[in-house]
């Protein structure tokens, strides 16, 4: 058993990649070419065990595919290593190219822990905030030049619990 510790995406050190590439190519030197035919097996056993559990075209095509326990398993671990103690995304980048004809595209994929935010909605809730702290200032700009002598500080507390009953609405 190894004592060596768990690497993450987030943890690993170019010295401990540089370590791990070297192991594979040694393991790949004695295998002397017999990986790849064990690297077809791997991969049409994925396939014969991955099954189709629904198709449906309403509106373009959905599938929804019942993938191999193998498979599921590498996910899993994948998803762990790249979560590590992330409390609800990884930026990890995870791309890929895919040609179709001649239009090669790139994705990226970003790993989300189910029912926590992702980057886009963090990004809309501060959006929304904002907004709702801008019309708290203009109110209370409004109120300084209704009462340009003085602004009675009870009108600014009005003004921010009409804001705050705004947002719980």
């Amino acid at each position: 058993m190894s004592t060596e510790p768990r690497h993450t995406a987030s943890s690993i050190t170019d010295d401990a990649l540089e370590k791990l590439y070297a192991e594979r190519d040694a393991l790949l030197a004695e295998l002397g070419g017999r990986d790849e035919e064990a690297r077809e097996r791997w991969v049409q056993k994925q396939l014969d065990e991955t099954g189709l559990k629904a198709t449906d075209f309403r509106n373009g095509m959905a599938m929804e595919l019942e993938p191999a326990r193998e498979m599921v398993a590498c996910w899993v671990g994948a998803a762990r290593a790249m979560l590590g103690d992330a409390p609800n995304y990884s930026e990890t980048p995870v791309e890929m190219e895919v040609k179709v004809g001649e239009s090669p595209e790139r994705f990226a994929f970003i790993l989300q822990r189910v029912g926590k935010l992702t980057p886009h909605q963090a990004r809309q809730q501060a959006e929304q905030r904002a907004l709702e702290l801008e019309a708290v200032v203009k109110r209370v700009e409004a109120l300084a030049e209704e009462n340009p002598v003085g602004i009675d500080t009870a009108l600014i507390h009005a003004a921010l619990a009409d804001s705050e009953e705004s947002n719980t609405r």
